[in-house]
This record gives C-alpha cells, sequence and structure tokens, in this order.
C-alpha cells in the first residue's frame, strides 16, 4: 500500500482554483498540496473551503491530496478543520499542513480539534520561525503529528538571511535540526520546502541533491516543472539501486552463516547496518516504479 512517505514531488494548489488545477497536478506530481493559506485572501476563505467541499469528493487522480491549513493561533484554523473533516474521514484529504506551528501546545490543540479524525496521525507541522526550530524535537514527538517539515521564506526572513543562494548556509542548523528530530521522534524524514525561482532549474535541481544529501526525502514545488526535477533529485540513482540488490543478493546467499557480516566482490563491507540502508534504497526504487 502507497503511503505519503512515497511521494516525493509535491505541488502546490490554490484552493481557489483547485477544481481547474487537480487533475493537471495530479498528472505531474506525487502529492498535491491543497493551499488555503498563504494563496488565499483572507475574505475569500470561506467560498474556498466550499469549493473543496464541492471538489474533492471528485477528484480520482494518484497523487495524494494534503491541505495547507491556517495557524492553529487564527480563527481560520477552526474553520479550516470543521470544512476539512468530512472529507477527511471520506478518504478525499490524506492529511494537513499546518502553517507556523509554534510548539508542542499548538500540535496539542490541534490533535483535540481533530480527534474525530481517528487515531491515525495526520498533521504536519511546518517550522518557520527561529523559536519553532529550537522547539523542533517537541513538537515531533507531540501526539497526532505524522511529520514537520520547514517553512523556509518564512525562517529565512525571520533569522534575517540573505534571499536566494546566499541565505543557504544559515539554513544549515535548521535543516539538520529538522531531520534529526523527525527521525529521533521515529517520523518519517521531512519533506523539503519549495525552491521559488520557477526559472532555475540548475538551481533546483542542485538544491534538491543538497536536501537528499541532509537527509530530506521529496520537496514541495510551486509550478509543474519543478516536479520531475525534484522526482529525480531524491530518487535513488541507478549506481544506488545497483549496489542496494548486490548487498541484499550478498546478505540472502550469507543466510545461516555464522557472521552477521560479509565482503561484497567490489570489497564493500556488508553487515547488518549496510543491509537496513540498501533496504531502504530498494523499498525507494520499488515505490518509484
Amino acid at each position: 500500500m502507497r503511503v505519503l512517505e512515497d511521494a516525493l514531488a509535491w505541488l502546490y494548489v490554490p484552493a481557489p482554483r483547485a477544481g481547474e488545477l487537480l487533475a493537471k497536478a495530479a498528472s505531474v506530481a506525487d502529492g498535491i498540496v491543497v493551499d488555503l493559506e498563504d494563496a488565499v485572501h483572507p475574505r475569500q476563505r470561506p467560498a474556498a473551503r466550499e469549493h473543496l467541499a464541492e471538489v474533492l469528493p471528485a477528484y480520482d487522480g494518484a497523487a495524494f491530496v494534503v491541505v495547507r491549513v491556517n495557524p492553529v493561533s487564527t480563527a481560520d484554523f477552526a474553520a479550516d478543520v470543521a470544512a476539512l473533516t468530512p472529507l477527511v474521514r471520506a478518504g478525499h484529504v490524506a492529511a494537513i499542513r499546518i502553517a507556523k506551528v509554534e510548539s508542542a501546545a499548538e500540535v496539542a490543540i490541534a490533535r483535540a480539534a481533530t480527534a474525530a479524525w481517528g487515531p491515525e496521525p495526520r498533521l504536519v507541522c511546518q517550522l518557520e520561525s527561529a523559536g519553532a526550530v529550537a522547539r523542533a524535537h517537541e513538537i515531533a514527538a507531540a501526539d497526532g503529528v505524522h511529520s514537520i517539515m520547514l517553512g523556509e521564506a518564512d525562517l529565512r526572513a525571520d533569522l534575517r538571511l540573505p534571499r536566494g543562494a546566499a541565505g543557504d548556509p544559515g539554513l544549515l542548523l535548521a535543516r539538520q535540526t529538522c531531520v534529526l528530530a523527525s527521525r529521533a521522534a521515529g517520523l518519517p524524514s521531512p519533506v523539503g520546502s519549495a525552491f521559488t525561482d520557477v526559472a532555475d532549474i540548475d538551481g533546483l535541481r542542485e538544491t534538491s541533491h543538497r536536501l537528499a544529501a541532509l537527509g530530506f526525502v521529496g520537496r514541495s514545488c510551486i509550478h509543474p516543472r519543478q516536479a520531475a526535477v525534484v522526482r529525480e533529485g531524491f530518487a535513488p540513482t541507478p549506481a544506488d539501486v545497483a549496489w542496494a540488490r548486490s548487498v541484499l543478493a550478498e546478505s540472502g546467499a550469507q543466510d545461516g552463516a555464522d557472521s552477521a557480516a560479509s565482503v561484497l566482490s567490489d570489497g564493500s563491507f556488508v553487515d547488518p547496518a549496510i543491509v537496513r540502508q540498501a533496504e531502504r534504497i530498494a523499498a525507494r526504487a520499488g515505490a518509484g516504479e
């Protein structure tokens, strides 16, 4: 069964335009993020919620659908949850991304508000300030959290970083913290933030490889043309897949041997930790196929 963690390319779609864009988004992306926050003027949000109630039940694409909702501290959050509850319970929405989560206390409020959705974790918490990153471990460990991720546009502003590539070094600690907090809490690896220069495909590719090297799996996209580049940036390379399969073959051949370790024909050492890494790569390759 496919799970949210199988999705690599997540494409944002403004909620008011979901009816016209869902099918197009599903044709290029693994997951769709219907945005009720930044993409919608506050005065338009009631109509946008009604629109989602009409169009999401008719969506039958293969891409996962999550909805980005407004911060817990706002009145819009309660209205978002009320509108989405029947859609979640009917299976039309897999999870919600909660904008600007600041603390585990806010997660507790969100968990209580979504109690009717059942026990499955469905809260994806976006950390968008220095304070939120400092509390990443507490947020990740809170009940109901499916995963955490960074909202780097707001985080850059809060950290007073330069825009573009010049500000990337200042995000390194936050990115590593997000990955460590996720895995320490037993959560899926985090999804990377969107690359906002739609015209810079080379930059998107380079930064996606860098995020993958830090432990992120997948990335948000703001334009359909970014999806294929993101998918390539986070998918195992053919060399990685070949290595993983050779490790697993060697591991199978060693079943029943006295030692848990062995050596491949190229001299590579194989032990249980290496086998687990190979299993993850093979599983990711299988999900992509």
